[in-house]
């Protein structure tokens, strides 16, 4: 990318700077990204990727004020497509997650109802919904999500968690004997998840998983 000397046209010059931006973060120069992306376009296609990303690089950088506006405004703006909404969801599991790292659980609650229960992020939001409540001191509350997160496909990590969650709920509520019927039968998924995982990456080094995937399409 840094080999690029000549001004793009506009849309390859934003893509640009959103792959810069994010090759800057993954290597945890926030500041840097928050740079190259206050320095894009804040207006047109691409415009609410800019400022989702710059969001997340300005939060991350220790200006949370300014990165909290940013997703908040994203996470309350109308989406007219299923990519913009998923976007939104985005901005606002990662304003649920920041609050609860500012042990802001009301705030937290707040942005995470904003999800939207059959989208791709529902997952997350259920889990810092359950962690939010409890963070208020109500882990009977807490148990709703987690127990609905926990009944969803093991191959999601906030699933597992929620293995976790529930049984420690419990145990909180004063239940030990659920708590630890509970804890065992976590165990046992971690276990089956584990084999899983096992078998897959036996497949994948034996060559076999790519003649599944043919035979399968």
């Amino acid at each position: 990318l840094a080999k690029i000397e000549r001004k793009l046209p506009p849309q390859l010059e934003e893509e640009r700077g959103l792959l810069l931006a994010q090759l800057l973060m993954l290597r945890s120069d926030y500041a840097g990204a928050a740079g190259t992306l206050s320095a894009l376009p804040q207006k047109g296609t691409g415009a609410r990727y800019v400022r989702y990303n710059l969001g997340i690089a300005l939060l991350k950088s220790g200006e949370s004020k300014r990165g909290t506006q940013l997703l908040d405004d994203i996470g309350k703006e109308s989406a007219p497509t299923e990519e913009y909404r998923s976007l939104r969801d985005r901005a606002n599991v990662a304003l649920g997650f920041s609050a609860l790292s500012d042990n802001r659980p009301k705030d937290a609650r707040t942005y995470l109802e904003r999800v939207r229960l059959q989208s791709l992020q529902a997952s997350k939001a259920l889990l810092g919904f359950g962690w939010a409540a409890d963070a208020l001191g109500d882990p009977q509350s807490a148990l709703v999500p987690w127990q609905e997160l926990a009944q969803r496909d093991f191959g999601e990590t906030a699933v597992l968690e929620a293995q976790i969650a529930v049984t420690y709920a419990y145990a909180k509520l004063g239940a030990y004997g659920q708590s630890l019927q509970r804890y065992e039968a976590a165990i046992a998924a971690y276990e089956r998840e584990s084999a899983e995982l096992n078998v897959s990456i036996k497949a994948i080094r034996d060559g076999k998983m790519i003649d599944t995937l043919v035979e399968q399409n």
